[in-house]
């Protein structure tokens, strides 16, 4: 058993065990309960006094009672391992790297926890006490036929095993259905978020009715995989509903014909309390039984799956700086992707008080290089070392709340810090008159920034990190949004940021930015071509053909 499977049924079966065994408890309980209603009743039958009457209402009410307490522990539990499994996967989700998570998709994950996670825990809800209320009436009522009247213990196992086959396989096809509707609609889901955060993108590109036409044909098939499961659950419950006569039919034939002694009026009452009301609940609950644990199982292993998923750790040989003034250090650093070896001995140094622009050719690993520094690859290096970092990514994380809820980063935020907030939106060059934002601070900014541009949005993001800086601020190609008279004032306050607070490390294609910064470090595929000084970099013939492509 893998870590995440142990992890799992540890939740499910081995936390609260006073509760789990109360739902054993309970489901034996039940079943003992009510085989004892026909034995008083075939009293009650032959004596016809008050006290066997009292006694079969009073065992068929705790036969009732002790059922019904066993499926309420049994969903109580459920809601707290659904607790416990999401908070697990959301640790796990929150562990993983980007480079790990690359081959899932967003539905994928949001089906693990709307589907997977109640579908497992069906097991506490449903399979745990069903199971029981069914699997001891099952067990026990030949060995009560047996001892009470004398049916051969042969013929009523046989009954039951062939009962037991024959749900079974109908269970099974029916979990198959299970499984592929889960499938399908992990599938769709992740191309509807894909549709959604594209919308535009796809309208421009005239590609909407072809993506949209991808989604509706996953969702017919949707609808053909749920109408073939709804079609084998309707056989099911028409066998499930008819096992009854059946069984008595065979139950009475046998008595008739193949059983020796005579059987009393009061015999038959009791044995058709047996047939036609003890066992007609957990026959009719058999079949849906083992679909449901055959449609745990299938989940219990996706989540096994995604729990086991580990990331391939960076390899650091030394991470002591070789000079105590140091912000950054990197030697000999690496990266592999599968077999393409992606960052090929990198090595530099930030020291204090630096503006440096890390620049390159599209696909020469810049933004790698920039998840490496913040330890989201798994790099290999002979030396590493980071002191107090902060990174601003090119996807902005812009919540659906007011500005001044974005600036301080939680909902309903007070204007206890309005000062500070307006201070860093001024050096990100936010100005509320240009900006067209006139309710200021308490502008509703919509669902992923919908309201902003994408220049807006970036310079939010900016000032949100110039709140809390850092020694070392990284940013991912911060003016790629901005015009020409944003981006020279933007970086006057880089400058300012570095003589005063702190360096900064930045990715960008605006030429007109190069010759500010104190240094260059050119990237070409993976390899370090250039680390100097930006007047050396803009002399040096090598490079005039990509510095004439720069914006």
């Amino acid at each position: 058993m893998t870590t995440g499977g142990k992890s799992i049924l540890k939740i499910l079966f081995v936390e609260r065990p006073h509760y789990r065994l109360l739902i054993i408890v309970l489901s034996l309980l039940s079943a003992l309960l009510g085989l004892a209603v026909p034995y008083y009743q075939k009293i009650f039958v032959q004596d016809l006094s008050e006290i066997s009457l009292f006694v079969c209402i009073v065992l068929a009410l705790a036969y009732l009672a002790a059922n019904q307490l066993a499926l309420f522990a049994g969903q109580n539990e459920s809601v707290y391992a659904q607790k416990k499994l999401s908070e697990i996967i959301y640790k796990q989700n929150l562990n993983l790297k980007p480079l790990t998570l690359q081959n899932r998709s967003v539905g994928e994950l949001v089906s693990i926890y709307a589907t997977d996670v109640p579908s497992l825990t069906v097991w506490l809800e449903q399979s745990l006490p069903y199971g029981l209320t069914t699997l001891f009436p099952l067990v026990l009522t030949p060995v009560f036929l047996h001892y009470f009247y004398e049916l051969p213990l042969g013929f009523s196992i046989s009954l039951v095993l062939a009962l037991v086959a024959l749900n079974s396989v109908m269970a099974y096809r029916q979990s198959v259905f299970f499984f592929r509707f889960k499938i399908l609609a992990a599938d769709r889901m992740g191309l509807v978020n894909e549709w959604i955060q594209n919308i535009r993108g796809l309208k421009v590109l005239n590609w909407v009715e072809g993506f949209e036409n991808k989604i509706l044909k996953k969702r017919r098939e949707e609808t053909v995989n749920r109408i073939n499961m709804l079609t084998n659950g309707q056989v099911m419950n028409s066998i499930s509903s008819n096992i009854m006569f059946w069984l008595n039919l065979g139950m009475l034939f046998f008595l008739i014909w193949y059983f020796e002694k005579p059987v009393s009026k009061a015999d038959l009452i009791a044995l058709l309390w047996v047939t036609t009301v003890f066992l007609s609940r957990p026959l009719r609950q058999l079949p849906w039984f083992f679909t449901f644990v055959f449609d745990a199982w299938t989940s219990f292993r996706r989540l096994e799956e995604f729990l086991n998923l580990k990331n391939t750790p960076e390899v650091i040989r030394e991470e002591k700086p070789k000079s105590e003034n140091s912000l950054l250090e990197v030697e000999k650093l690496n990266l592999h992707i599968g077999t393409r070896h992606v960052l090929k001995d990198i090595s530099f140094t930030v020291g204090p008080h630096e503006l440096i622009a890390l620049i390159g050719p599209v696909g020469s690993g810049k933004s790698l290089l920039i998840k490496s520094l913040i330890k989201e690859t798994p790099f290999e290096a002979e030396r590493f070392y980071s002191s107090h970092t902060s990174y601003l990514p090119q996807e902005h994380f812009i919540m659906s709340a007011t500005l001044r809820d974005n600036m301080n980063f939680y909902y309903h935020s007070p204007p206890d810090y309005d000062e500070k907030v307006l201070q860093h939106l001024e050096q990100a060059q936010f100005n509320f008159e240009l900006d067209r934002l006139h309710e200021g601070l308490e502008t509703v900014i919509g669902e992923r920034g919908v309201n902003l541009s994408g220049g807006q949005k970036q310079r939010v993001s900016l000032a949100r990190q110039l709140m809390d800086p850092k020694n070392l601020l990284i940013l991912d190609d911060p003016l790629s949004a901005v015009d020409i008279s944003t981006e020279h004032k933007m970086i006057q306050e880089f400058l300012k940021h570095k003589n005063t607070a702190g360096s900064l490390l930045l990715t960008t294609q605006r030429f007109t930015a190069l010759p500010y910064c104190d240094r260059i470090i050119f990237l070409n595929d993976g390899r370090i071509e250039f680390d100097g000084s930006s007047q050396d970099f803009l002399a040096d013939p090598r490079y005039q053909s990509f510095i004439k492509g720069l914006v």
